[in-house]
């Protein structure tokens, strides 16, 4: 018994030092929490569930709650997702817990989307990680068509049907139309410093009787977007008559959906010194005001006459048919039939060349000097739906 008490003493001596065999409990640490990314395909039908992992450091002794939360990003509830809001518990010893976000599937093209689920509130643990990045991958390759909108007749009084496309096919055809391939160069952006890279197929599609060009955000040839533009240049070109366009176009900060044509002796000639007649021009973050403008060549320099309509909604909810009237030294721009702007030889401070013949050209542009670049609101990919082209005599 007379060594007991030093024995006890230096134990407690060690303890106090950080001994390994300290008589003490260990002090137990405080857990964090944290929450994992998850991206997955989204499925043609029903929902798909996306389980995200939120997990603990070290297992506790005592329960820990965190509330759980979703937010919207690119992707929103209910049309995307379901929405989730409630607090989940850790019981003792517990690490880890599984959460399931149900995301709805769709059989339609569309971009990848984003939405969060977030972390807040701990009790009995502190948060490492606050975010978890739902990924929503689109897997489709179908285009959501919705006819609504509208249409204008196969016929006119005192006028026949001269040519026509209705976009019944699945390519392009080659009779009528080119791709114009590139970003524009020498002359870059195409004069407009514009952004996208211009593909010969790549994002131009044919279904349910339409056309659809594709603007999308991807790098190509040093541009950050690609799109398409046709042109029927040296194969379809017209003088007077109506022409009537029946198209859905898309619409966000720095889009810019456009029909329009140039002379003909544009590969000679050059522009403005051929004319240009725009029938549909729109600013995508305008998306109720269309634009119809004619440009000519004024002495050494170019000019032009612009004039718009806003109309009461916006021209990217439905499909709208935009015409030319097109007659000797006078021209009228409509959309659904109510007129937008008319031109004549009074308005042009020099030679007038718009009595001659004309060929088309339609595209989606991305950026530029007059809509400006896309910001954070843009959405891509972005579609301009094309159901007819038709020219009456």
């Amino acid at each position: 018994m007379k060594y007991f008490l030093p024995v006890l003493f230096l134990m407690m001596v060690s303890c106090k030092k950080g001994g390994t065999d300290c008589c003490l409990p260990p002090v137990e640490t405080t857990p964090t929490i944290a929450i994992d990314a998850i991206g997955l395909a989204e499925g043609n039908s029903g929902t798909t569930a996306f389980n995200f992992t939120i997990q603990l450091s070290n297992a506790s002794s005592k329960s820990v709650t965190v509330r759980v939360t979703t937010k919207n990003g690119t992707a929103s509830a209910p049309s995307d997702f379901t929405s989730l809001d409630k607090t989940i518990t850790f019981a003792p010893g517990e690490k880890s817990i599984k959460v399931a976000v149900s995301v709805v599937a769709d059989e339609f093209k569309e971009a990848d989307e984003d939405f969060q689920l977030m972390l807040s509130e701990p009790v009995n643990a502190t948060i490492l990680t606050a975010v978890g990045a739902g990924s929503i991958i689109n897997d489709d390759t179908k285009f959501e068509v919705n006819e609504t909108g509208y249409t204008t007749p196969n016929s006119y009084p005192g006028m026949n049907l001269v040519w026509a496309d209705e976009f019944n096919s699945t390519t392009l055809n080659t009779e009528n139309w080119n791709y114009d391939v590139g970003d524009g160069c020498p002359n870059c952006g195409w004069g407009n410093n514009e952004l996208q890279f211009y593909t010969a197929g790549d994002n131009l599609y044919f279904q349910s009787g339409k056309m659809i060009l594709e603007a999308r955000k991807e790098n190509k040839n040093g541009k950050s977007y690609t799109s398409t533009r046709l042109t029927s240049v040296n194969k379809r070109s017209f003088k007077f008559g109506r022409v009537d366009f029946r198209a859905k176009i898309p619409s966000g900060q720095g889009i810019w959906p456009a029909f329009w044509m140039l002379g003909d002796n544009f590969p000679t000639a050059g522009w403005p010194a051929c004319g240009e007649i725009d029938i549909l021009e729109v600013l995508g973050q305008q998306p109720s005001k269309i634009y119809s403008t004619i440009h000519f060549k004024s002495g050494n320099t170019s000019a032009r006459v612009e004039k718009s309509l806003v109309t009461a909604s916006s021209l990217a909810d439905e499909f709208h048919v935009y015409s030319l009237v097109w007659e000797k030294d006078k021209i009228k721009t409509m959309v659904d039939d109510k007129t937008i702007a008319e031109f004549d030889p009074s308005q042009v401070s020099a030679s007038y060349p718009f009595n001659e013949k004309f060929f088309f050209i339609m595209n989606i542009a991305v950026g530029g000097n007059w809509p400006g670049s896309p910001n954070a609101t843009t959405y891509f990919p972005q579609f301009m739906m094309v159901d007819y082209i038709r020219v009456f005599q």
